[in-house]
């Protein structure tokens, strides 16, 4: 247990190095606000999906990892009702509220959940697909349900059914989805992994497993905006960051001890429900008007936070 806490420090503040040798590339002009989205496209649209499809189809899903999904689905839940009351009690206004819920029930659990876990467990490729299984079937299909219902029912902007059914089908088209789909599928044929000439494309996608810490940063990095600190409503952040971060992984790991997961599943769980806010909450809030502003400094608050509350909220939940 010592040496996944020390791992768990350990990744972090490596991931924090890189970051900052990002921000730096930034200041150079080697890299710019421009190239974002270009880097938020190759991590989601190439190096996500290879990742996904690699780990599903190298290990087979077990009837163990559900419970994991309804484990990170519950917490979510009870995280969006902590943050409503929180929200009610500081009289907050719809949208602030709104706000709120979006950087207090989701983690970014692809963009920083999967790096992290790939170096924590460096030897064990079932914690990686564990973690891959629970994030996108516990994380990906919840948000991008419940996030613009969240930012409809709390905006200013009126949002309709046919735009609300557009944004899901979106995820349902996109190679995050797909990924899922044909590793799960690809698992049920192991052995595929003995033909020689997929070889190549096994070895292809490992090369861009190693991309995803890389890219990662990257795209974290480029968004990061330390002006966007300014006049925030520092309560706000602190009561989402301890329900996004604290609460949450409590929660999960409670349940864990209630659902018999392992030991290697229950650190799965606590470490993918610990990370930061995702960043698509900002995105569904300024979308519809629900402080969209808000939502993104708190979620660039939530990554700079993430990197001395990560490790201690592990090592706290895994004594």
């Amino acid at each position: 247990m010592v040496d996944v806490d020390i791992r768990v420090i350990e990744t972090v503040a490596a991931f924090a190095l890189v970051v900052t040798l990002c921000v730096m590339l930034k200041r150079k002009g080697i890299v710019t606000d421009e190239h974002g989205a270009v880097f938020a496209r190759l991590l989601t649209q190439a190096a996500l999906p290879a990742v996904i499809f690699s780990q599903l189809a190298a290990n087979p899903v077990e009837p163990r990892q559900y419970l994991m999904v309804v484990t990170i689905i519950v917490a979510a839940l009870v995280s969006m009702m902590a943050s409503w009351l929180l929200g009610k009690a500081l009289h907050l206004g719809r949208p602030q509220l709104g706000a709120l819920m979006l950087t207090s029930s989701f983690g970014s659990s692809a963009l920083m959940g999967y790096p992290v876990i790939q170096y924590v467990f460096p030897n064990n490729p079932q914690a990686l697909a564990d973690a891959v299984f629970m994030s996108e079937v516990g994380v990906g299909l919840p948000i991008f349900i419940l996030g613009p219902l969240i930012a409809m029912n709390f905006g200013e902007g009126q949002g309709d059914g046919p735009l609300r059914s557009k944004v899901t089908a979106e995820y349902f088209r996109s190679p995050i989805f797909a990924a899922v789909i044909a590793g799960v599928a690809a698992s049920q044929f192991p052995m595929l992994r003995q033909v020689s000439w997929l070889y190549p494309c096994w070895e292809a996608l490992r090369m861009i497993d190693g991309s995803l810490a890389t890219l990662a940063c990257m795209v974290l990095a480029l968004q990061l905006r330390l002006s966007a600190l300014r006049g925030t409503f520092w309560s706000l952040l602190i009561g989402s960051a301890l329900i996004q971060m604290l609460l949450q992984p409590w929660v999960t790991h409670v349940q864990a001890g209630w659902y018999g997961l392992s030991a290697v599943q229950t650190q799965v769980a606590v470490l993918i429900t610990t990370m930061p806010a995702a960043v698509l909450g900002p995105v569904f809030a300024s979308r519809y008007r629900c402080a969209g502003s808000t939502a993104s400094a708190l979620v660039m608050s939530h990554i700079l936070l993430s990197m001395a509350i990560i490790p201690v909220s592990f090592a706290f939940l895994n004594r």
